[in-house]
């Protein structure tokens, strides 16, 4: 029968396996991401970081900075590349005309139904 002092050095060893092997680690307050594992999902996206900039709304210098280990990279922005790794190119083209903000916000009163709030 294992002691407890015995299980929690296992508990200890197994959870400091598990963050070796995390691409995310907490720095400055938020979790950050490596610039190998972003610059490597945008390469599988087919994004370039002038894309990335546009549909996030950031500055294609500050993407640069991410990729170049200057900056911390937030783990939202892996997300978001490899979520549009996954969009439909029509969706993608749209994304890269306007930022995600703008292109996520609902048309006002676009349903037939909606002007019942007017009556």
């Amino acid at each position: 029968m294992d002691t407890i002092l015995q299980l929690l050095d296992d508990l200890e060893k197994e959870l400091s396996e598990l963050r070796s092997l995390a691409a995310v680690t907490p720095l400055g307050g938020y979790a950050a991401v490596e610039p190998s594992l972003l610059r490597s999902e945008m390469e599988l996206a087919g994004l370039t970081a002038s894309e990335l900039s546009r549909i996030i709304d950031v500055s294609r210098e500050e993407v640069e900075d991410w990729l170049a280990a200057r900056a911390p990279t937030p783990a939202w922005a892996l997300t978001t590349v490899q979520l549009s790794a996954l969009l439909a190119p029509s969706v993608r083209r749209k994304l890269l005309r306007q930022s995600l903000g703008q292109a996520i916000q609902p048309k006002s009163k676009s349903h037939p139904f909606s002007r019942i709030e007017d009556l």
